[in-house]
């Protein structure tokens, strides 16, 4: 079973902001499933540095928006994310080091995590950008 699913309660109605939320979607859904059928550490290693690396990737896009909008939250946007690419990197690293494994706690922690920002957070900054004509 998917850890996330995607639909309409975490879909923003903002192309480029939903594809990217779908993409983080998928790879903690690969993530899991991987965990699931126990596959080894480098199928789980390679699934985790995606998930990483695109995030980061997707935290830029986001907040390189939400700068050319003028978002008046911004800074503490840019904080949650970093909070949170600073916790995932944290794993990741121990994962390669052999110190911890893909765990139910963690799948709960990205998929949570990931709901509650993109519900909350992300839903805070929807009437700038679309006042600004993102679509």
């Amino acid at each position: 079973m998917p850890a996330i699913t995607w639909g309409p309660q975490i879909q923003l109605g903002i192309e480029v902001i939903d594809s990217q939320h779908k993409r983080l979607v998928d790879l903690i859904n690969e993530l899991g499933q991987a965990m699931d059928d126990g596959r080894g550490p480098e199928v789980m290693a390679k699934t985790l540095t995606e998930l990483v690396d695109y995030t980061h990737y997707h935290f830029k896009t986001e907040e390189t928006l939400l700068h050319e909008h003028d978002y008046e939250d911004l800074k503490q946007h840019r904080r949650e994310h970093r909070i949170f690419t600073d916790q995932i990197e944290i794993y990741k690293d121990r994962f390669e080091s052999g110190f911890q494994s893909v765990t139910k706690a963690l799948m709960d922690y990205l998929s949570g995590w990931l709901v509650t920002h993109i519900t909350v957070s992300d839903r805070a900054y929807l009437e700038t950008l679309k006042e600004g004509g993102v679509k």
